[in-house]
């Protein structure tokens, strides 16, 4: 059995991260969206596009600037 069906058969074995992705993952209208801004990357009318997107879909990526990582 791969990964993706053991996940599907045992949903309580998912952290709410992996809840969330798996939610993602199926939800029709975010991989729309998605699919649509990678289409487009150039023709967006904000380099901050992705960004908006993810704070749309609740998602945030907490990642410390290079120069203040060790």
């Amino acid at each position: 059995m791969q990964q993706e069906e053991q996940t599907a058969a045992r949903p309580s074995a998912l952290d709410l991260a992996g809840f969330a992705q798996e939610f993602l993952r199926r939800n029709a209208d975010y991989r729309a969206q998605y699919r649509e801004l990678m289409r487009h990357p150039a023709d967006s009318t904000s380099l901050m596009a992705p960004e908006v997107m993810a704070r749309r879909w609740g998602l945030s990526f907490p990642v410390r600037p290079r120069r203040l990582r060790r």
